[in-house]
């Protein structure tokens, strides 16, 4: 889909003290960044969109991701598993639902005030 790639994080470096997960390298610079830990399964999480890209780390769990370019019309579903990566571009409406216990990682290249200011809702997934 346009706007939109998903990709495997790499392990870059491991040795006897430690290893380093290689998440994005350049892709966006980010300006916030979250953890969500998700409580219960089958809850959707967004059912909105941005003016601006955003970056999502699968550090645990699994999920299931609709997304929908709003200017191509392109809408595309996803199975997501840890160490997945996805990058939404601008205008990228996103929903999805994922597995109790799924720890994600989140950023965005926009500082995030509140839903009210940066979210443009929409209702792709019900």
């Amino acid at each position: 889909m346009k706007g939109v790639f998903i990709k495997k994080a790499v392990l870059v470096s491991d040795d006897e003290r430690r290893n380093i997960i290689e998440i994005m390298n350049g892709d966006m610079n980010v300006k916030n960044l979250k953890i969500l830990n998700v409580k219960k399964s089958k809850l959707i999480l967004g059912n909105h969109w941005h003016p601006y890209a955003e970056l999502m780390y699968v550090l645990k769990g699994s999920g299931h991701y609709h997304m929908y370019n709003i200017d191509t019309k392109e809408f595309e579903d996803f199975d997501l598993v840890e160490g997945d990566v996805v990058y939404r571009g601008p205008r990228i409406s996103h929903a999805g639902y994922f597995t109790e216990g799924s720890i994600l990682i989140d950023g965005a290249c926009e500082t995030y005030v509140s839903a009210d200011f940066n979210d443009i809702k929409d209702v792709i997934m019900e």
